[in-house]
């Protein structure tokens, strides 16, 4: 049966053009033994644990908002985008009724819970691909080493057999199926029905009233009761306190009540959660502070734990969708010679602006952006009457800004002896100042992290104001002193950058002179 439009897909109803009822003789060619998963029970899972919803979630959302480009392979150091390709427009409108977002947000959770996802390849008349997610609960796998056909489970329990081709699937390993994935909540099963008894038990506990488990002792030399008077007493006690919170027991003289419950700090009630949660996201290979677990979590390891995110955890399941899709999407279309799919997962390894900008800067040496470049950025209307405004400003320490007005002072190199006045040695008081203070805020930080511990823009700030009074004082105009004292902070420090970004033992000593 080959599917060739949506409206057959919108509503089902026993006996629809697309459903051709039919009895279906169904036998599977995998070995006997196979183990058949319980996909029912994963569902229920997902909307019964909170852990198990809180990182599949994680996992399907942070890989949806991600962006699909498809790529032309030109060589080995160059590629184009085809943002027309078919594949991409198959992608960024899969059907009428569901954005790329969505498509990709529930194929992840259909991995995250079943480990299994399908998607049905709705051919239209016009020629281009429509894709459909079938839920994994309705559809099963007959085949042994490699799938061979896919039957799909209708609302009226009819089936209906889909050849490979029509199906678009994902699965991952499993050791007793070459074809069907291995949920990852089949290994946590036990540890999930023990968060399950523990949150059953505490419902119960407060639909009692939150009333405690006890018993009440009556005094060794009390007469004993006879079993009229022990269940008239419990049916009092009973009527009286439970289904009445807050209320206070009082009892018959020589009477005393005794606990025998855990309470909830014995019963490491929360502990226990987060025990959960971290095992939790531990099988799907999520860092602990991305789920909400911050008990070791600092700026620094955070910072980190977010690129392991994109690369550690993510990256896989990045590869292997992108495999997928080139493996049974790619074939079906017309483009197929060195065209790949990729996700943008540098957009999100890239930092922020502030980063990218000084990272950028300092690598090229000059601005990377117009002021009408920049002014597009936070939607502000271009500057039409300045030509400057479409030119790049040179700093006057770089190369180009030199040779541009090779006579001009304003534009020559700090500490090159053309600020007049200028004192060397108060200039190499200041310098030897600000690398010591440099050394002692990184000397108690491992090598390998000096380098993006270095906070160049406020090194960059302060050199410059306590350059500023020496190119003052040495006879410049305030606004050439800016210039002067800006530029040679940031010599300075972009040195500074390069010596502790190679590891170099002793990044700031006796280094003075050079600037002077």
């Amino acid at each position: 049966m080959i599917v060739r439009s949506f409206g057959g897909l919108q509503s089902y109803e026993a006996g629809a053009p697309f459903a051709e009822p039919r009895t279906v003789s169904y036998t599977s060619t995998a070995p006997a033994g196979t183990w058949t998963l319980d996909l029912d029970q994963y569902g229920a899972m997902y909307r019964t644990q909170p852990a198990v919803r809180t990182c599949v979630d994680f996992l399907a959302r942070n890989i949806a908002q991600l962006g699909l480009h498809v790529f032309r392979r030109v060589s080995d150091t160059d590629r184009e985008r085809l943002a027309d390709h078919q594949l991409a427009r198959w992608l960024a409108a899969p059907n009428p009724g569901t954005t790329r977002y969505r498509l990709f947000e529930s194929t992840m959770q259909d991995l995250g819970i079943y480990f299994a996802a399908y998607w049905l390849k709705v051919r239209r008349t016009d020629g281009e691909l429509g894709l459909v997610r079938l839920p994994p609960p309705s559809v099963a796998v007959d085949g042994w080493l490699l799938p061979k056909l896919f039957v799909w489970t209708l609302p009226s329990g009819e089936t209906m057999e889909l050849e490979a081709g029509q199906v678009v699937y994902f699965s991952g390993y499993n050791p007793d199926s070459p074809v069907e994935g291995l949920s990852p909540l089949e290994t946590l099963r036990q540890r999930l029905a023990e968060e399950a008894a523990a949150n059953t038990y505490r419902e119960q506990f407060w639909d009692n009233a939150a009333r405690l488990e006890g018993v009440i002792e009556r005094p060794a030399g009390a007469p004993k009761w006879t079993p009229d008077q022990k269940a008239s007493f419990r049916e009092q006690w009973t009527e009286r306190y439970i289904g009445h919170p807050g209320q206070t027991a009082v009892l018959d003289e020589g009477m005393t009540w005794k606990s025998v419950t855990a309470n909830a700090q014995e019963s490491e009630y929360i502990n226990a959660r987060k025990l959960t949660r971290a095992e939790v996201a531990s099988a799907y290979h999520i860092p602990h502070p991305m789920v909400g677990i911050l008990d070791h979590a600092t700026f620094s390891n955070i910072k980190e734990q977010h690129k392991q995110l994109y690369q550690d955890c993510l990256g896989p399941w990045l590869v292997m969708l992108e495999e997928e899709l080139a493996r049974q999407l790619l074939i079906e279309c017309r483009d197929r010679t060195n065209v790949y799919p990729e996700f943008n997962i540098a957009e999100k390894l890239k930092g922020s602006f502030e980063e990218q900008a000084v990272a950028l800067q300092r690598t090229v040496g000059r601005p990377i952006m117009t002021a009408n470049e920049g002014r597009a950025r936070l939607n502000l209307p271009a500057i039409t009457d300045d030509p400057t405004a479409d030119a790049l400003a040179m700093p006057l320490n770089s190369t180009a800004a030199a040779h541009a007005r090779p006579t001009d002072p304003a534009n020559a190199e700090p500490g090159d002896g053309t600020a007049p006045g200028l004192d060397a040695a108060h200039l190499v008081r200041v310098l030897r100042a600000t690398l010591a203070r440099q050394w002692a805020k990184l000397e108690r930080v491992p090598v390998a992290d000096r380098a993006e511990a270095f906070d160049v823009l406020r090194w960059d700030r302060e050199l410059a104001a306590d350059l500023l009074p020496l190119y003052l004082a040495g006879g410049e105009d305030l606004d050439t002193a800016m210039l002067h004292s800006a530029a040679l902070a940031e010599r300075v420090n972009a040195d500074t950058m390069r010596r502790l970004i190679t590891g170099a033992p002793y990044p700031f000593s006796d280094r003075e002179a050079d600037y002077a």
